[in-house]
């Protein structure tokens, strides 16, 4: 799944200048560097330096309380972080951006040096949503053309129930994802080249923001569909037999998820998770699963999934599935009493 090469071992020495090579602008990049290893920083602070990156626009912070404040001031363009000290934490920390719980930006470009040829490691760092990973020592040409790939070929992002990030599936799997990937602000594009488009503007954010929120309800809503009909299967398979508890927190999740995220839709998109609500709760507090009932709340996630997609029967949908919905729980009801 990965394709991660370190570079030659040494540094190529070369002057500062205020383009690169390829006459990239680096001058105006504000880069934050985190590095707690003081034997290490000078090295790649030389690095960033030599590839055409400005020193007095690179802070290199050695602390995690400075690394998330100045992350949450929203002023780095581009943020390397070296992760053999605090892997967990620096996991969790780009996700954390990515889900945009720290700082403005979730598509701030990502790079993570390591000096350990890990797997393991580096799949952890893919996982959370960093950009790129470098195994050091790495020569300065190598890692001036991974920063290259950043700017000029970085990839689009996808969305899962719990990942934001980079889209890592080979084209064969993305090509039959009904979502697929949407390209995000680069500050670092913007910056070194002057490419407007790429600027992460408020109004940028906010539209990448949006298709994040919309492609992670349609996935929790395709997920909700799918463990549903499993739990109908195994209704139907094993009469009587409670569904299995991890499945049963799952749908629960799911659901609650759904409505919450759902709040500001439309009049019939809040009915519709309102009635799905009551459903799950039904099969909540039932002792054993009942086909009949993961029936409909798969019915339920296929009008919402219409609803999502704009179908135009999508609201004939939603009334049919409410309406069977409130029968059953009303016909429950009595016979429970």
């Amino acid at each position: 799944m990965l394709n991660i090469n370190s570079g030659k071992a040494g540094h190529s020495v070369r002057s500062w200048n205020t383009e690169n090579d390829t006459g990239r602008d680096y001058t105006e990049v504000n880069i934050a560097l985190f590095n707690e290893m003081s034997q290490t920083r000078s090295i790649l602070r030389d690095s960033l330096r030599n590839i055409g990156f400005r020193p007095g626009n690179t802070e290199v912070l050695a602390a995690p309380d400075k690394l998330h404040h100045t992350v949450s001031r929203g002023e780095v363009d581009f943020l390397v972080l070296e992760a053999d000290e605090r892997p967990s934490e620096m996991c969790e920390l780009v996700r954390d951006i990515r889900l945009g719980k720290l700082g403005p930006d979730p598509y701030l470009v990502i790079s993570i040096i390591t000096w350990r040829a890990d797997n393991h490691l580096i799949t952890d760092f893919i996982k959370a949503g960093a950009d790129d990973v470098i195994v050091m020592p790495a020569s300065v040409s190598f890692a001036s053309g991974r920063v290259d790939h950043l700017i000029d070929d970085r990839r689009e992002f996808s969305v899962t129930t719990d990942y934001v990030g980079p889209d890592r599936r080979s084209k064969s799997r993305s090509s039959i994802d009904e979502l697929g990937t949407f390209p995000v602000p680069n500050g670092l594009r913007y910056k070194t080249t002057g490419d407007e488009s790429a600027k992460p503007n408020a109004a940028r954010l906010r539209q990448a923001n949006r298709i994040v929120e919309e492609h992670r309800l349609r996935r929790m809503t395709l997920r909700l569909e799918q463990l549903a009909g499993q739990g109908e299967r195994f209704a139907n398979e094993r009469p009587g037999t409670p569904l299995p508890n991890a499945p049963m927190v799952k749908l629960l999740d799911l659901t609650e998820d759904i409505e919450m995220h759902s709040r500001d839709g439309s009049v019939s998109m809040t009915e519709l998770t309102a009635s799905m609500t009551g459903i799950m709760q039904a099969v909540m507090s039932s002792s054993s699963g009942r086909a009949d009932m993961f029936a409909l709340l798969r019915v339920h996630a296929q009008a919402l999934l219409s609803l999502q997609r704009g179908d135009k029967d999508a609201t004939e949908l939603v009334v049919r599935a409410v309406k069977t919905a409130k029968k059953v729980v009303e016909n429950r009801s009595r016979k429970s009493d």
